[in-house]
Order: C-alpha cells, then sequence, then structure tokens
C-alpha cells in the first residue's frame, strides 16, 4: 500500500461541484470535497452491475469466500445486511485498518478499465492510481457509520454511485437518532447522483467523517 505524501495536495484536471462548511475554528472541513456528475455510461454502470450482482451471488452461495465477499451478520449488524466486495487491498474491519495485500483479487478487468477511464477523463488524479476498492452493495435501510477513510491510503479517495440515488453525511460531529440513521451536528448532506463520483480530497477525506 502506498504511503500517503502530506507535502502536497493531488490536482485533478475537472473540477466539479465543490463544498464550503466552514466550522467554529474557521476551518472549511469540505475543502477538497468534489461531486461529478455522469462520469460513466448507461452502458458503463450496466457492466458494473451485472459484475457484482454475479459476485455477490456467487459469495451468498458459498462460491467467493471471505475476505473477498462479506456481509454484515451479528446482533450489532441488526438492520444493516450491507454486502461488500473487496479487490486489490484488504481491508479489516474487525481492526478498522488495512490488512497484508493478497488476501483478496487484484483488479478484474471491469475495474481496470473503470480507473482507467476515471483517470483518462480527468476524475481521477494519474499520480495516486486507485489500487483498493471496497465495493458495497446497499438494500433498504443498510448503512455504513461514519468514518475517516485510514491513513495509509492515499487521498483522494472516492466513491461511484450506481444503480440509485443516495444521501452521502459529510461532517465532524454526528448524533444517532435511531440504529443505522445519523444527524449531521457539524456537517451537511450531499445527494449522490446515480453514475457520479464523489471525490474526497483535503479536509473532506481527512478531517470530516462520512457516512451513508
Amino acid at each position: 500500500m502506498p504511503k500517503r505524501n502530506r507535502t502536497a495536495e493531488r490536482a485533478v484536471s475537472k473540477v466539479g461541484e465543490t463544498f464550503e462548511l466552514v466550522d467554529d475554528n474557521n476551518v472549511n472541513i469540505l475543502a477538497g470535497l468534489a461531486l461529478h456528475n455522469d462520469v460513466i455510461t448507461k452502458a458503463q454502470e450496466d457492466e458494473l452491475i451485472s459484475f457484482v450482482q454475479s459476485q455477490c451471488e456467487r459469495g451468498r452461495s458459498g462460491q467467493l469466500r471471505k475476505p473477498t465477499y462479506l456481509r454484515s451478520s451479528g446482533a450489532r449488524s441488526r438492520g444493516n445486511q450491507r454486502e461488500a466486495l473487496q479487490y486489490g487491498g484488504f481491508f479489516d474491519f474487525n481492526k478498522a485498518r488495512p490488512g497484508k495485500r493478497g488476501l483478496v483479487p487484484e483488479f478484474p478487468p471491469v475495474l481496470v478499465k473503470l480507473v482507467s477511464h476515471l483517470m483518462d477523463k480527468g476524475y481521477l488524479p494519474h499520480e495516486v492510481k486507485p489500487d483498493s476498492c471496497i465495493i458495497n452493495q446497499y438494500g433498504e435501510g443498510d448503512c455504513i457509520p461514519p468514518h475517516v477513510d485510514h491513513e495509509s491510503y492515499e487521498r483522494p479517495i472516492s466513491t461511484l454511485s450506481l444503480l440509485g440515488e443516495e444521501a452521502m453525511l459529510l461532517g465532524t460531529k454526528f448524533k444517532t437518532v435511531k440504529n443505522c440513521t445519523w444527524k449531521p451536528i457539524v456537517g451537511q448532506s450531499v445527494l449522490l447522483p446515480r453514475r457520479s463520483l464523489l471525490v474526497l480530497g483535503g479536509n473532506s477525506g481527512n478531517i470530516s467523517k462520512h457516512c451513508i
């Protein structure tokens, strides 16, 4: 896993929609956040969805094993049955940190092609080529709690939305309303349209937490 370069921000050629939210310390906690719409075509989306659904089905049937395929379970996951696929690098959810390389497959061709497309179009910087991917498939009521991605991951972090439209909460302080539901006290909601890419760099990737 490449180490983070703390000395400079990475530049991308496309700006996208940017955000600003200044906290009590006069810090823009959403600096570096950019939303790009329609970064892939419907055909590209269909190909990705077909891949994800086929791999999740293999995981449910036992053909694709842990940690490549994971599904939330147990008392702490009540009401949350989110499915996850991991490629390139393994993230240990139990320890909340990256694990050693080689435990999950490298990027399949469909992800290699996606990364090349996003970099060629200028949505992602060429200096930081993604080498780890977690694909989350959410059902109604599923969630992922507020968190900051582990510091060993190079910034920016990016998330591509497929199939549906959902809001992501970003901020530094949240109130738990109920299981799988949070309200930002210092933060805001950002709607992620279908086929959009949210890029979290700068303060948005290092200071602000995010959740679904």
